[in-house]
């Protein structure tokens, strides 16, 4: 009896191992499938919270662009989440709107915090004189 009972627990962890080596291997072609899919220009995240565009794979190495336009290569497995926006971050598009949205430019002779040419000249006169 105690034979037959150790033979069902060999038999059931066999096989709790291989579903379950058989969900990993599912969930990694899936994975695979997912960054083969990826087009340039999206935005990926790290399993560390980095954000950067994704640029080119090959293939367990993914390489990445920063926001300002360095390449980073990072393994596979360290990607999290393809596609989305990262958060706080602005895109070309958001900077358009933004720019069609701003009112017009203020222009160069407008007082700028409060200070004047005639402050301002007198300020760089008294800072001369005081280093002769």
């Amino acid at each position: 009896m105690l034979l037959i009972m150790a033979a069902f627990l060999i038999v059931f962890m066999m096989w709790t191992t291989r579903s379950r080596k058989k969900q990993m291997e599912k969930m990694e072609q899936d994975k695979r499938d997912q960054l083969a899919a990826v087009t340039p220009g999206e935005w990926v995240r790290t399993r560390w919270g980095f954000w950067g565009r994704f640029v080119d794979l090959d293939g367990d190495i993914v390489v990445l662009e920063t926001s300002d336009g360095h390449e980073m290569y990072w393994e596979r497995f360290v990607i999290a989440e393809i596609g989305g926006q990262p958060p706080l971050g602005t895109t070309e598009e958001d900077v358009v709107a933004e720019a069609s949205d701003a009112p017009e430019s203020a222009d160069e002779d407008d007082v700028i915090l409060g200070l004047d040419d005639t402050d301002t000249q007198s300020s760089l006169q008294d800072s001369d004189e005081q280093q002769k």
